[in-house]
């Protein structure tokens, strides 16, 4: 897996590097979206994958979490899919240049005439070894977490294909859901770009 770059504009961030965020943030790769960052709040990802040792059945075949994991890994690391370990989200807020201008904002020239886009979104997290506070910046947020719905957006003017939310009940729903999801959102930005 690939560095980050605190502080830079990613055209999506997926939060939570479980089944779920594993899934979507690899069905965007595949799909050639790149410029995505997955941030994880533990040492590692695969949340569940870890430990799950009933047999899964995805497209007709069986896996285990750990071998699925496994495979998740070596996509991020062909893809070059950059992920933080160690940050937990603290906030999402809306941007007030996002508020003020309803337009799509990818490829757009900004205030100092840089190329590309003005996030809607920044995301507040907590690096939980040094705990500082840093910074992240996204046009495309997925929350893929437990307990994602506390940092629902719903109420504010973001449209709704801009935050997703992934609550897969059990493993096998979660990868479902999270490719699905993924897959939709990198489609989406395919189609922005």
């Amino acid at each position: 897996m690939q560095e980050y770059e605190q502080l830079k504009k990613y055209d999506c961030i997926v939060v939570g590097g479980g089944a779920s965020g594993l899934a979507a943030i690899s069905a965007m790769a595949d799909l050639g979206i790149t410029n995505t960052l997955l941030l994880e709040k533990n040492a590692e990802a695969g949340g569940s994958l870890l430990t799950d040792s009933e047999p899964l059945s995805l497209s007709g075949k069986s896996f285990s979490g750990k071998s699925l994991l496994t495979q998740f890994l070596r996509l991020m690391e062909i893809y070059e899919v950059k992920s933080a370990f160690h940050r937990e989200l603290i906030s999402v807020s809306l941007n007030e240049r996002s508020q003020v201008s309803p337009a799509p904002l990818i490829q757009n020239e900004t205030a100092d005439g840089e190329k590309g886009f003005r996030p809607v979104f920044t995301l507040t997290v907590k690096n939980t070894i040094s705990q500082k506070e840093e910074l992240y910046c996204c046009n495309y947020l997925i929350l893929a977490f437990s307990d994602s719905k506390t940092f629902s957006l719903h109420d504010s003017d973001t449209s709704e294909d801009r935050v997703k939310i992934i609550e897969g009940k059990c493993l096998s729903d979660a990868l479902t859901q999270g490719g699905k999801v993924g897959r939709e959102m990198g489609e989406l930005l395919l189609r922005k770009k």
